[in-house]
C-alpha cells in the first residue's frame, strides 16, 4: 500500500502501539531477530529439502527457467492436445518435490539453446542434452541419464549399412546443434582419409524434416539417440526402422548450467540424486522401458572427471 500522509518513522511508531493480536510480533518493534528465511513465491515450497540450496534469484523468482527443444519423444514432447509429455517431463516433477520450485519450460531449436544459456536467458538447458569434453570445458554438466546413438532407415530398404566404414559416400540426416552432426563430420573425415566417399551430411532444424528425409529417400539413414530412435521406429505406423546392431557414441546425458551458477549446479545435482537413491528415478524410467539407460550417481562434469558412461 502506497502512504503519503505518514512519514516511515511515525508510521513504525504507530505500529509498535498496537496491541498484540493472537501472538502476531510485528517486525521492527523491539529487539532486532535474526533474518527469517525468503519466503516461497507462489507455487514454490520453502520446506522443500534443497529449496533453502537454490540461489536466492530463483527463491524470489519462484521457478527454474528451463530451455529445450520440445520436439524430441520420448524425452520431452507435445501431446496433439498441446500437453506437455515424456519421461524427462514426469522426471522432473520429481526434481521439484526435492527443489521446492517448479520449472517453467520454454521451446527452442536445439541449436539456440547454448547461446541463450549463455545470455541468461535460461537457468538450466534441459532435454537429452549429449555430455561432451568441449561442452564442459564451456558449461557446469549434471549427469543423469547415459546413452549411446543409433540409426533409423526407411523399413524395408536395404541400406547397405552394418558398420560404420559403411557409412561413407552415404547420405545421412540429422539435427543441426547436436552432437550427432559432429559425429558424422568426424566420421566423414576418416572415410576421406581411407580413401572412401565422405558421407553426405544432412541437417536439420527439428526431428520432423530429418524424418521425412528418410521416408523421401533424401538420406539413406538418421542419427539420433537411441532411446528417440527407436521411439520414431516404433510410433511410424511401419515407416521407419532401427538400423540392428550399430550404435555408436555412448555418452552421458546431462543438464546444463552456467559455471557461475554453482549453487544451483549443486542442488540439482543433489535433486537427481536424492530422486535416484529414493526409487522415483528408476519407476519412471522403468514404466518407459528406458530402465537400460539409467545411472547410479549423478554427478558434475563427469567426463572432465574421468567418469565414463
Amino acid at each position: 500500500m502506497h502512504t503519503t500522509s505518514k512519514s516511515p518513522k511515525l508510521k513504525m511508531s504507530a505500529l509498535c502501539a498496537l496491541p498484540l493480536v493472537a501472538g502476531l510480533l510485528l517486525a521492527g518493534c523491539g529487539q532486532a531477530e535474526s533474518p527469517a528465511a525468503p519466503a516461497a513465491a507462489a507455487g514454490s515450497n520453502n520446506s522443500a529439502p534443497l529449496f533453502s540450496e537454490l540461489p536466492e534469484a530463483i527463491q524470489k523468482a519462484g521457478t527454474i527457467q528451463v530451455g529445450s527443444a520440445i520436439d524430441y519423444p520420448p524425452f520431452e514432447y507435445y501431446e496433439e492436445s498441446g500437453e506437455l509429455a515424456g519421461f524427462e517431463v514426469e522426471l522432473s516433477k520429481e526434481l521439484e518435490k526435492h527443489l521446492g520450485v517448479p520449472f517453467t519450460w520454454n521451446n527452442a531449436s536445439f541449436d539456440t539453446l547454448l547461446p541463450a544459456l549463455t545470455t541468461k536467458r535460461y537457468d538450466v538447458i534441459f532435454g537429452a542434452v549429449n555430455d561432451t569434453k568441449e561442452r564442459e570445458e564451456s558449461f557446469d554438466m549434471v549427469s543423469y541419464l547415459q546413452s549411446s546413438q543409433g540409426f533409423v532407415a526407411k523399413a524395408g530398404t536395404d541400406t547397405g549399412i552394418t558398420k560404420v566404414e559403411d557409412l561413407c559416400g552415404k547420405s545421412i540426416a540429422a539435427v543441426r546443434g547436436g552432437v550427432q552432426p559432429q559425429y558424422l563430420e568426424e566420421r566423414s573425415k576418416i572415410c576421406v582419409t581411407e580413401g572412401m566417399k565422405p558421407i553426405d551430411v544432412l541437417t536439420f532444424d527439428g526431428n520432423a524434416q530429418e524424418q521425412l528425409a528418410v521416408k523421401q529417400g533424401r538420406a539413406v539413414a538418421m542419427l539420433e539417440n537411441y532411446p528417440t530412435a527407436a521411439f520414431f521406429a516404433k510410433n511410424s505406423e511401419g515407416a521407419l526402422e532401427v538400423i540392428d546392431g550399430l550404435q555408436v557414441e555412448k555418452r552421458f546425458f546431462s543438464m546444463v548450467v552456467s559455471k557461475d551458477q554453482t549453487q544451483l549446479r549443486d542442488a540439482l545435482q543433489k535433486a537427481w540424486q536424492a530422486i535416484i537413491d529414493d526409487g522415483s528415478y528408476d519407476a519412471i524410467l522403468n514404466e518407459w522401458e528406458l530402465s537400460a539407460i539409467g545411472i547410479k550417481e549423478s554427478a558434475v562434469s563427469p567426463v572432465l572427471a574421468g567418469i565414463e558412461p
